[in-house]
């Protein structure tokens, strides 16, 4: 086999590429981080073009007397929810993903 084609670690890449564990591996993982992305994209998204459109919106408070505002909530909102997405990906990633990278590095050696 030509040199180029070989890593220079343990593992053979191109091997664990052609690898039917390896290709679903690379897409559950794509899928998940392109949903939680967008998810996080179109919300975040969704509150800047309210700054820039409908600022007085978001000054308004949450109810008649109370000193916070829907703004605040909002951004309080956005870190929960990043904060949210963060640990769905960390469980899915120990539950489904790391499983799938064990099993690649046992039948890769």
């Amino acid at each position: 086999m030509d040199k180029t084609h070989k890593s220079e670690g343990p593992y053979d890449v191109l091997e664990i590429a052609k690898m039917q564990t390896f290709v679903r591996l690379s897409h559950e993982r794509n899928c998940l981080g392109a949903v939680l992305a967008i998810s996080m994209a179109a919300v975040y998204f969704t509150f800047i073009f309210t700054v820039a459109f409908a600022p007085a919106e978001l000054g308004l408070p949450i109810y008649n007397g109370a000193v916070v505002s829907f703004g605040v909530v909002a951004g309080v909102g956005i870190m929960s929810l990043a904060l949210a997405l963060t640990v769905v990906y960390v469980i899915y990633a120990s539950r489904r993903l790391d499983p799938l990278v064990e099993a690649i590095r046992k039948a890769s050696r």
